[in-house]
């Protein structure tokens, strides 16, 4: 049970990590690009961190190609096929399909530490949760600012004149 809870944690990264990297593309504002591949940079962090903790507990590699793509493919289908910048409305939709995804997140890793009685793996849940937590405060903060002010991270949308 616990390896698949494993599994299941470093796919969730994976889509994690490919999400917020095309979300980051995205975005026209330096700061927000920023914030995005921080997250798409711990995601990959934290997938490197359960594939040694799956390989310690199993003894063997994972065999990761498969889901690799697999969810690589899942993150491009939530965007629009061009890389234009996302309007108001597109970027909420992406930050609350990214607060979600965060929750779940959260929920998988407390859900694996209370299971599992492997001290290494315990304490590597505990400390994702705690990431999590703050990704998704992040996100939460960004969709926060954007339905209050039209703007976040410095991006405004464009105004019609006349």
């Amino acid at each position: 049970m616990l390896l698949g809870i494993l599994k299941e944690a470093i796919s969730v990264e994976i889509y994690g990590r490919e999400y917020y990297s095309i979300f980051s593309e995205l975005v026209e504002d330096e700061k927000a690009q920023a914030v995005f591949m921080g997250l798409a940079r711990d995601e990959g962090e934290h997938r490197e961190l359960l594939e040694k903790e799956f390989r310690k507990v199993s003894g063997k590699p994972i065999d990761i190609a498969e889901m690799d793509e697999e969810n690589r493919q899942k993150a491009k289908q939530i965007f629009p096929e061009s890389l234009e910048p996302l309007g108001i409305s597109e970027t909420k939709d992406v930050l609350t399909l990214g607060i979600r995804t965060e929750k779940r997140s959260i929920e998988l890793y407390s859900t694996g530490a209370q299971k599992t009685d492997i001290k290494s793996t315990k304490e590597l849940f505990a400390n994702l949760v705690h990431f999590e937590e703050e990704h998704k405060k992040t996100l939460e903060d960004a969709l926060y600012y954007l339905e209050q002010e039209g703007s976040w991270y410095g991006y405004s949308p464009p105004t019609i004149e006349g």
